[in-house]
């Protein structure tokens, strides 16, 4: 099922792809850094599957298709769960590593901003009941 593509659809749409693809880019930059800190295979293959299902769930959550609020749930939950576990860290981070607490606060108001998004777009509850009509 498809949503309608009357004018406020298409502007909201755009402004959760527009977000949503600033949170993956963001990731995406990320990543190296993310890559220099990990200390064996398994975490870089880790890290490399989460950021490989990351775009796959952007890719979903701004589509139009039937699975888009199913997938805009679960990055609303992604988003509010990354920024709960990176706020706290933050003042250690400034303390001792600077580079690391710049990329984790442009991550973090990122991530607050798709909240946002997510939330005002949707409002919650819709966001689940149009999924289970679908």
């Amino acid at each position: 099922m498809f949503l309608s593509l009357n004018h406020e659809n298409r502007r909201s749409l755009t402004a959760l792809r527009t977000v949503l693809g600033a949170v993956l880019a963001w990731s995406l930059i990320e990543t190296p850094f993310e890559l220099a800190a990990c200390v064996s295979d398994t975490q870089s293959a880790a890290l490399v599957f989460s950021k490989f299902l990351l775009v796959i769930l952007i890719a979903c959550a701004g589509s139009r298709a039937s699975i888009a609020p199913f997938a805009r749930l679960i990055a609303l939950f992604v988003c509010g769960a990354s920024v709960l576990a990176i706020v706290p860290a933050l003042p250690s981070e400034f303390r001792y590593d600077r580079i690391g607490f710049v990329l984790s606060t442009v991550e973090c108001a990122l991530k607050a901003l798709a909240i946002a998004v997510l939330v005002t777009r949707d409002a919650g509850v819709r966001l689940w009941s149009d999924w289970q009509r679908s």
